[in-house]
């Protein structure tokens, strides 16, 4: 795969996850259709359904492809707890909740193409430019991961003042305490894995609506 076949890929990526928020999800799934089949990962770009399938499968086989081995703990979110702080009446706590949803957004969105933009570059790009391309692009995924686990604990310190029932983030070793304690890959896995849950859960909503 080129790096403008995963250019492509990005538009997709994007289209799709906007698609609740489309004025015409129904053109905005048939872009996406031109787009997999320019890549050559779809033949028939007219059915809609045939379209979020295919999507949907190449965003599962690439999220997959990048969740790491588990190192110290399985995290799960709650995602109720996150949904209560958007509408809180403290506009600085509804900020803190949509900065952490967007956030998420980011890092499922630069971590789906990852792995295929490092192969693309290596092979397109001099040895030295690689280097400084792929440096920068995981520079950016170390960024946004920080602001992702900082969300996290903000809102568990939230959650955990408010007297919830549990917190936003929880974890199955109950030797680690803190979230800033449990390894970067495992909260990794956890925000990736929930990226992909919201964008086929959307996606299919949409689908039905366009569709029915």
């Amino acid at each position: 795969m080129t790096s403008k076949d995963i250019e492509k890929l990005e538009q997709a990526d994007q289209l799709m996850f906007n698609l609740p928020n489309s004025n015409n999800p129904k053109e905005d799934i048939l872009k996406v259709g031109q787009l997999l089949k320019e890549v050559g990962i779809l033949d028939d770009a007219s059915d809609l359904r045939t379209i979020v399938d295919t999507y949907n499968q190449n965003a599962h086989d690439e999220i997959k492809n990048a969740i790491r081995k588990k190192m110290r703990a399985t995290v799960g979110f709650h995602p109720e707890i996150l949904i209560q702080y958007l509408h809180d009446e403290d506009d600085m706590i509804a900020d803190i909740a949509k900065d952490c949803l967007t956030n998420f957004t980011k890092y499922g969105q630069i971590v789906i193409r990852f792995d295929d933009k490092k192969a693309a570059w290596k092979a397109e790009k001099s040895g030295e430019e690689y280097r400084q391309t792929f440096h920068e692009l995981d520079e950016k995924r170390h960024r946004i991961h920080n602001d992702c686990i900082d969300s996290i604990a903000v809102i568990n310190r939230l959650s955990s003042r408010d007297g919830s029932a549990t917190t936003y983030a929880t974890w199955d070793n109950s030797s680690i305490t803190d979230i800033k304690k449990v390894p970067r890959s495992d909260i990794g896995n956890a925000i990736i894995e929930q990226y992909l849950d919201e964008l086929i859960q959307n996606d299919q909503k949409v689908l039905k609506q366009v569709v029915d």
